[in-house]
């Protein structure tokens, strides 16, 4: 059976569910520095996206537990997905930007080993030749 709240109660709990958004951002971002820094395979990225989904059930799904009376109502996950939208439109995307600026650093620094690695085998090839 279902408790009754007062207006009050509902939006107090609305604002809480509004601030799942800020730890299932921040496990995003985890996600997210995670395939900038290191090459993903396909099956990898789909396992992240997996997880990443059960983490955002699970907790959605841990907030009803402990604070809604195991209540699960349809604002508490648009309240999540809310707060989760506002952290990407803010932080989140200040970190899309620091991240994409270090994806381009380490594309930089791999094209100039391998414009050095090539300089060297063309040089070794000239050198044994002659």
């Amino acid at each position: 059976m279902t408790p009754h709240l007062t207006v009050g109660q509902e939006l107090m709990r609305f604002a809480q569910s509004m601030l799942l958004g800020l730890p299932a951002g921040l496990l995003l971002d985890l996600f997210r520095t995670l395939r900038a820094l290191l090459p993903h395979h396909a099956l990898t990225v789909f396992l992240e996206d997996a997880l990443y989904t059960f983490s955002l059930c699970l907790l959605l799904q841990c907030f009803v537990w402990m604070y809604a009376d195991t209540a699960l109502r349809w604002q508490y996950a648009c309240g999540e997905l809310l707060g989760l939208s506002v952290y990407m439109l803010t932080a989140g995307r200040l970190w899309g930007h620091f991240l994409l600026q270090i994806r381009r650093l380490r594309q930089y620094i791999g094209r100039m080993l391998t414009v050095h690695t090539e300089k060297n085998a063309e040089q070794k090839k000239i050198s044994e030749s002659t």
